[in-house]
């Protein structure tokens, strides 16, 4: 138990390190921006700080709609998967998540009463709310704008092809590096499809809340997984 929340405790001290860095360099940045003459602001909607196109009841829908087709995407993809990577002789053994969330299990039976909640904030809401700020508000984003900028110089125009290839450059590029770095093969494909979807649900609504709301959803299955373990509720594999 003492690992699991120490675990979990190392998470929440890494996410939030990140978030604070994030804002602190985006802040630098206009600081130095301004004091070169540029009429920059402090404000935190080019990192997705935005009410979503169409409204937050609508980005909330689309999040969640979003989320759910990646779990029943994820029953389809992830048996397959498995299939390739055994036919290709690479090991499908969970060496990060699979412990992880088998020690998040037992913190749930010893301790349900302080376990559910924390891993409920931390997963599906902390968890997600931090990556989709760095991997959709700042890297696609950053990627996005500085193509779409460089693009719009060299043609003059918008709204052509080379901005199809830009969006899909820079999604392509942040999904890859968002699949590789949570260092579960198995799951890269899903995780990749899932990420290029939520890179264009950010580029249509402007917005981080539907992104959030999705990743939030598709963490849900895991973390209900743990907690009705945990409880005994369902024998369910980890």
């Amino acid at each position: 138990m003492a690992d699991a929340r120490g675990d979990l405790l190392s998470v929440v001290a890494l996410d939030a390190a990140i978030a604070v860095l994030v804002l602190a360099v985006f802040w630098a940045s206009v600081t130095l921006m301004r004091f070169f003459g540029s009429k920059a602001r402090y404000s935190l909607a080019p990192l997705g700080f935005s009410r979503p196109k169409g409204g937050i009841l609508a980005g909330i829908g689309a999040g969640v709609a979003v989320g759910v087709f990646a779990i029943l995407l994820g029953v389809v993809v992830n048996p397959l998967s498995k299939l390739v990577l055994e036919r290709l002789g690479y090991s499908i053994e969970s060496r990060v998540q699979r412990p992880f969330m088998e020690g998040l299990s037992v913190w749930v039976r010893d301790d349900p009463s302080v376990a559910v909640p924390a891993i409920v904030l931390v997963v599906v809401f902390f968890g997600p709310a931090v990556e989709e700020l760095v991997f959709r508000g700042v890297v696609f984003n950053g990627l996005y704008r500085l193509g779409t900028r460089i693009s719009t110089s060299y043609t003059g125009k918008e709204g052509l092809v080379p901005g199809k290839a830009v969006f899909a450059f820079s999604a392509l590029a942040s999904s890859v590096l968002f699949a590789l770095l949570h260092l579960e093969p198995l799951l890269a494909p899903v995780l990749l499809i899932l990420a290029v979807i939520l890179c264009d649900l950010f580029r249509r609504t402007e917005s981080l809340l539907p992104p959030i709301v999705a990743h939030a959803t598709f963490n849900s299955l895991a973390t209900s997984i743990i907690i009705l373990d945990g409880l005994g509720v369902l024998d369910v594999p980890i």
